[in-house]
């Protein structure tokens, strides 16, 4: 058994769960098998009704350097990160999805990023998708084989698939926020190595779509990020549904015009935050991403009747 180490560990990496049984015995060995071990993984259950508790606590058993809590209740996802966070001793901070799996290198060179260049507060590795070839809409696999191509390509991988490859986000302020927004389906950026300190100061409080980006947008400020091309997260990817849009909307405390519109919440975020001229330097891509939510919704419905119509036959 490894044992607790007195000191606070350099990296803490925390892994945020909500009824991950099929997939966290995998994210957690992936962890365990890094190259760079000084390390606390921190894992919040958010109120699982699977096994999920189960799994955690028998790797815990063997290995000190896991940390876990349990929810009373479901907190939402937005919270379970920011707690997770929260618990954090390491002078750098990773999330791991549940879902995902990383080279045994990837904290390792990430870290040596960070510690070489003063000027860069997030270290990113390549991202890689990996999934299957059916839609999960409402908990459950939907064939998409016999769907017309546009529509195919759109609820499966085609955007994300062009987001992977970026490189680093640097340069004065307007260029790094204008490049960030243009890459901000690659939701990966979330699992890179951070600055624990710098990163607790630009977590955003209320949750809404991509507020990922916002936190990334904040980091902006402080620093540059950077793209470890050598090593790889390889992220499970479910296809964007437009399902998957409108509920997390829903789940996210939103009235109804933020449901119809789930980028709104964003886009007003932008414009509070960093003002009129990064707003207007930027009103394409806010445009495009608002559009792409209304979209969105006829894709809904789209899904539902031929769903609908596959059940009657």
């Amino acid at each position: 058994m490894i044992s607790n180490q007195e000191k606070s560990p350099r990296l803490s990496i925390g892994m945020p769960v909500y009824n991950g049984e099929l997939f966290i015995q995998q994210a957690i060995e992936s962890i365990l098998a890094q190259t760079f071990t000084d390390f606390e993984l921190i894992i919040s259950d958010n109120a699982s009704t699977d096994s999920t508790q189960e799994i955690c606590q028998n790797f815990s058993k063997k290995d000190n350097r896991i940390r876990i809590f349990k929810q009373d209740k479901n907190i939402r996802t937005h919270r379970n990160f920011i707690f997770v966070l929260k618990q954090a001793k390491g002078k750098y901070f990773a999330w791991a999805a549940v879902d995902d799996y990383l080279d045994k290198d990837f904290m390792e060179k990430n870290l040596k990023v960070l510690e070489s260049h003063n000027s860069i507060v997030s270290s990113i590795g390549k991202i890689i998708p990996y999934g299957t070839e059916s839609l999960k809409i409402d908990s459950k696999l939907v064939d998409t084989s016999n769907y017309p191509k546009f529509l195919k390509n759109y609820v499966k991988r085609g955007r994300h698939k062009k987001m992977v490859d970026t490189g680093p986000v640097s340069g004065d302020i307007n260029t790094k926020i204008r490049t960030l927004l243009k890459i901000t389906k690659s939701l990966g950026r979330w699992y890179g190595v951070h600055r624990t300190e710098q990163l607790k100061q630009c977590i955003v409080k209320r949750p809404f779509i991509d507020v990922e980006v916002a936190v990334f947008l904040n980091l902006l400020k402080l620093g540059d990020f950077y793209e470890e091309s050598s090593t790889t997260l390889y992220e499970f990817d479910q296809g964007i549904s437009s399902s998957g849009i409108i509920n997390l909307a829903k789940n996210s405390e939103h009235n109804a015009f933020e449901i119809i519109f789930p980028f709104y919440p964003f886009t007003k975020w932008v414009l509070q935050n960093f003002g009129i001229l990064t707003f207007m330097r930027n009103f394409d891509i806010l445009l495009k991403m608002n559009c792409g939510g209304g979209f969105a919704l006829f894709i809904d419905l789209f899904l539902k009747i031929i769903n609908g119509h596959k059940k009657t036959r």
